[in-house]
């Protein structure tokens, strides 16, 4: 009996977790996605002063 509530509850964490976790790879991955194109500007600019 034990072990069916513990199992309960971890599941509950683990549902919990999963939209963070979703969230927090969207937000990564847009985030890298930024940094690049900034990169990308600064190199196409670097190119048209020289």
């Amino acid at each position: 009996m034990n072990n069916r509530t513990n199992n309960t509850e971890r599941s509950g964490a683990e549902r919990r977790m999963l939209p963070f976790f979703i969230e927090f790879v969207k937000f990564s991955i847009g985030f890298s996605v930024i940094i690049a194109v900034a990169l990308f500007a600064l190199h196409v600019a670097n190119a048209a002063m020289q």
